[in-house]
């Protein structure tokens, strides 16, 4: 019998894989048994440094720990930017979920995308 925690993760991660999709992203869900975890979604990248999503579909925030986690991966992914996207209560439309990222990766992509 599936784990109805698991389910409830694998329809999350596949409803933002089908947003980014829709946004013309090559994403993908990252396949699970790996040893060093590289996040949840893969597929997009920039100059072949990838960016890595950590999807989080919980009851209760924990935005400290997952962005610690996201630290980890971001690490074990060879990147340097990610985000958390975590679900937002009350809705399950993918563009109205949450993303949250340190402050210096937002920094890194407002310079990137050549804000002043």
């Amino acid at each position: 019998m599936t784990n109805p925690n698991k389910i409830k993760g694998d329809t999350f991660e596949r409803s933002i894989v089908e947003y980014l999709r829709e946004r013309g992203f090559d994403a993908d869900r990252t396949r699970a048994g790996w040893a060093d975890d590289r996040g949840d979604i893969h597929g997009i990248a920039r100059n072949s440094i990838p960016f890595t999503f950590e999807c989080k579909n919980h009851a209760r925030d924990n935005l400290p720990g997952w962005i610690s986690e996201l630290h980890t991966e971001v690490a074990n992914n060879r990147g340097f930017l990610g985000a958390v996207i975590h679900k937002r209560r009350g809705t399950t439309i993918a563009p109205d979920q949450y993303a949250t990222l340190p402050l210096r990766m937002l920094v890194q992509l407002l310079k990137e995308a050549g804000f002043k």
